[in-house]
């Protein structure tokens, strides 16, 4: 197994920092962070009518982009859901 480079490394997380912004641009409302020593992007958020606040995480920004879709769809009410089949 090989050890990244100091420099690579850096270059990485940067990256995924500049992912963590977009997706905080694309989903208003949800704090949206890279955890660079679990190696996971996580996004946090009190969706309506919840009880306590959503905590998301993924291994990329696509997966977790792909998971706040699905938990603010879960929230839409069911009638909503069905006008925009």
């Amino acid at each position: 197994m090989s050890v990244p480079q100091p420099e690579r490394a850096v270059s990485i997380d940067g990256e995924r920092w500049r992912e963590a912004a977009q997706l905080r641009h694309d989903h208003a409302g949800w704090a949206v962070i890279w955890l660079a020593p679990a190696g996971e992007f996580r996004a946090y958020r009190r969706l309506p009518g919840a009880r306590r606040d959503t905590a998301l995480a993924a291994a990329t920004a696509t997966d977790l982009a792909a998971q706040i879709g699905q938990a603010e769809q879960s929230t839409r009410p069911a009638a909503a859901r069905r006008d925009r089949r």
